[in-house]
């Protein structure tokens, strides 16, 4: 008697950069379909990533579409035409080209944990609503964008609302957290430009860095990707690095911090999800989204307006934050939300 072939999944996403957070979240993602069962090929998240997962390896989506059950696409701020490093860079076209090639296929496709809106270019409205009408359930990760979609006149009815994957990582993925009790520092803004306006950018780079090197016993510094951070130069080379090649041997690092400061959303949510004080002068409104989720808007500033005094009242608040029972009830909850984006996939 011949075994009974899985159903087949397949996750299209933001992962040919190999960004911490869209790659977590394709992860969890993965892991969710693999304990319904699924067989999962997560296109274009690296060798190492798929290995580390279980998933089914591949360079390129090619057929994979046409040969799966069930098409899947998220997560990050796919449903946005502001979420690159420049306005109008988005990964909407990707999205589009995905969910189109699901529903021509007669595939099940649904869109979660993503991030919508706001957009720059009318085009990219009709696309996002273009893109919506294929899919058959749209998981966003906070009330701002499930407004933004109903600004476009999306049906309520398909779209849930949760709160981000990347929340869940320790539920979906196996990694112990790490030692060594640091200040975890990133910021990298040199590609997004529409910050550098700000006339006191320069003089806040030079506090974060002047910060790192008067502390580096006690700083990590974090890149979201494999390039090491903005702030590392001569004088701050005694710090710790911390980039990210792998989710297998970054998560457990990650998760050893005692507190965080970033310009990253998800390196924001994957420290606040290991229960480590996060604070942000954060470039993109998503960001702010998620500290007034938490309860700690007071957390985040606009780096297009800070000033360097804004980071130094911020480190020293991360200095000796504390994790309280505030912070674990909002913590439980929006996990609790979190679910809800995988539960209607299948």
């Amino acid at each position: 008697m011949s075994p009974v072939s899985k159903k087949k999944a397949v996750i299209i996403g933001p992962y040919r950069r190999h960004n911490f957070g869209d790659d977590l979240v394709g992860g969890v993602i993965a892991k969710d379909l693999q304990n319904k069962g699924y067989d999962v090929s997560v296109p274009l998240l690296g060798k190492s990533n798929a290995d580390w997962l279980g998933t089914r390896y591949a360079d390129r989506v090619g057929k994979l579409i046409e040969n799966a059950d069930t098409v899947v696409v998220g997560g990050g701020g796919i449903l946005s035409d502001t979420s690159g490093p420049k306005p109008g860079m988005s990964y909407l076209e990707v999205v589009a080209r995905s969910a189109l090639n699901g529903k021509l296929a007669g595939k099940k496709t649904f869109l979660t944990s993503v991030g919508a809106g706001p957009w720059i270019l009318d085009s990219s409205k009709m696309t996002t609503l273009i893109v919506t009408l294929m899919a058959d359930k749209i998981g966003v990760r906070d009330e701002e964008s499930r407004r933004h979609l109903a600004s476009l006149g999306v049906n309520s009815s398909k779209v849930v609302e949760g709160a981000d994957l990347a929340l869940l990582s320790s539920d979906y993925l196996d990694f112990e957290k790490g030692s060594g009790g640091k200040t975890g520092l990133q910021f990298d803004t040199w590609s997004f430009r529409d910050v550098l306006g700000n006339p006191e950018l320069s003089e806040i780079i030079g506090a974060v860095r002047s910060y790192a090197a008067r502390h580096s016993p006690e700083v990590a510094l974090v890149s979201n990707g494999a390039r090491n951070s903005q702030i590392h130069q001569a004088e701050t080379a005694e710090c710790e690095t911390l980039n990210y090649s792998e989710l297998k041997d970054f998560l457990p690092r990650l998760a050893g911090l005692r507190s965080m400061f970033t310009s990253h959303l998800h390196l924001a949510i994957v420290a606040y999800s290991q229960r480590i004080p996060t604070f942000s002068l954060y470039v993109r409104e998503k960001t702010k989204r998620f500290y007034d989720q938490i309860g700690h808007p007071e957390r985040a500033i606009d780096l297009s307006t800070a000033t360097a005094k804004d980071f130094e009242r911020l480190i020293e608040e991360a200095s000796s934050a504390v994790w309280t029972d505030a912070d674990e009830e909002t913590l439980l909850g929006l996990q609790k939300k979190s679910r809800s984006l995988l539960d209607f996939v299948d």
